[in-house]
């Protein structure tokens, strides 16, 4: 049966918590938008039935697109280019890059005249198809003090244009460092004097295509294949029993039956044959993930994380599982006194600890963010708590900032999801390349303004 993207409103918190706690439903991105006092909106993904029950219980429903059809029509333009030129870079291309361009990309990024301040990392898990993973260092000299930020991509299959915004990243930082010029995006510049400032004074790791498995198929079967390629449990054919949802199979309250209420609408399964946001047999067990993982580990100068997804037009924080508080430390994800009260909005009986003093901080980084993306094309990103309507469990970037909390002698890491693409664009996920190359130059922008801030 097709599935649709759709646009649902509804009057309440409970009705819009019910598409995820009664109905199931894939809900696209973290948050929903408010749209007047007590009415909410939130973009899905649903067939015919489904959307015939929503309506019949007093939802709004707007059907955007068949996914499949529109995806596939994506796809085919991969395919028309048969004799396609190597990638000389992002911003001189006109289509998604492919697996293998990526893995080119990020090479040739790390050779020739970049080779003094480059370093290709060679991941140390393969693909469950088995292919192997790279990431690159950039920074001029090895002061060991000095700060890492970590740049994280591709981790959802469908996202296409995540690995090609940290490529396009790479090549312009490496590019204006190497001949001493400035980078123009849009309406926003950055100085030579800056570029400068980002390579000799810090050390930026970018880890591209975590999940190259996925984003092979998704370009070349299932468009709107979301997880990696985990081989189906043994005598399943059914082809939705592939894979793992990889942001949900992070060391953070990844066991979500025992730390969330059973009432709070966590979009997570563990049903290996869920289409979507299987949360896998234990927490990182995926290849995919513990690559992910490995570099924090292996590079422990990291103290910001950013994990680059569509789509919303969101920059989020932490955390994801409930509402933030600063008052009441003992309410933590590490207090086991809280296990099944977790994950309800607009509640007293949880809230996440987050010190003060990181959250103004935390804050004021996005907003920076959002300014250099602004700047741009005037494109309004909003700057939000990941926990919005619905929770999330074991994902990447209250994984990151939990880490020092959970492991004292680990560094603190200030983490955050970017949700490039706004919810307006055909196949929002892998939006017309016209407009991807838009979304590239904009969330360029956002990084290296964060580079420069941090």
């Amino acid at each position: 049966m097709p599935r649709y993207r759709v646009r649902i409103a509804g009057k309440h918190y409970d009705a819009m918590a019910d598409l995820v706690r009664k109905h199931r439903l894939n809900i696209a991105g973290h948050t929903g938008k408010k749209a007047g006092r007590s009415r909410y909106i939130v973009d899905a993904f649903a067939d015919s039935d489904q959307i015939e029950q929503l309506k019949s219980e007093g939802y709004s429903v707007d059907v955007r697109e068949d996914v499949d059809e529109a995806g596939k029509k994506r796809q085919s333009e991969i395919r028309s280019l048969t004799t396609r030129e190597p990638i000389r870079n992002v911003a001189a291309a006109n289509h998604y890059l492919n697996v293998p361009d990526i893995e080119n990309s990020l090479a040739v990024a790390a050779t020739g005249s970049n080779a003094g301040f480059t370093r290709l990392i060679k991941l140390p898990n393969k693909t469950w198809e088995g292919r192997e993973c790279h990431a690159i260092k950039i920074g001029q000299g090895s002061v060991t003090s000095r700060p890492g930020i970590y740049f994280l991509g591709g981790i959802h299959a469908r996202e296409w244009g995540s690995p090609d915004i940290l490529i396009h990243f790479v090549e312009q930082l490496c590019e204006a460092y190497r001949t001493q010029s400035g980078i123009t995006l849009g309406g926003m510049d950055f100085t030579a004097v800056q570029i400068q400032k980002i390579v000799n004074e810090k050390d930026v790791y970018v880890f591209p295509q975590a999940n190259p498995d996925g984003r092979h198929h998704s370009m070349t079967q299932a468009p709107n294949w979301r997880k990696n390629r985990r081989p189906a449990p043994a005598g399943s054919s059914n082809p939705d029993c592939v894979g793992v949802d990889l942001n949900r199979n992070y060391d953070f309250l990844w066991n979500y039956t025992v730390h969330f209420d059973p009432n709070a609408p966590v979009a997570n399964s563990t049903d290996p044959c869920d289409h979507d946001v299987y949360i896998g047999p234990a927490p990182s067990s995926e290849p995919e993930t513990k690559n992910v993982v490995w570099m924090f580990d292996n590079f422990p100068n990291i103290r910001y994380f950013i994990d680059i997804h569509s789509y919303s037009e969101d920059i989020l924080y932490n955390w994801g599982d409930d509402q933030d508080q600063s008052q009441k430390p003992g309410m933590s994800f590490l207090n086991p006194a809280f296990d099944g009260k977790r994950g309800v909005a607009k509640d007293t009986r949880y809230q996440e600890y987050i010190a003060s003093a990181d959250k103004t901080a935390v804050v004021k980084l996005a907003k920076q963010m959002r300014a250099a993306i602004l700047a741009v094309r005037g494109r309004k990103y909003a700057v939000t708590q990941s926990m919005s309507l619905y929770p999330t469990a074991g994902s990447s970037d209250d994984y990151a900032y939990s880490r020092h909390l959970a492991d004292p002698s680990k560094p603190k890491i200030f983490s955050y999801t970017i949700e490039w693409g706004s919810a307006d664009n055909e196949t929002p996920f892998h939006p017309p390349y016209s407009e991807m190359k838009h979304i590239i130059q904009e969330i360029t922008a956002a990084l290296l303004e964060f580079c420069l801030r941090t």
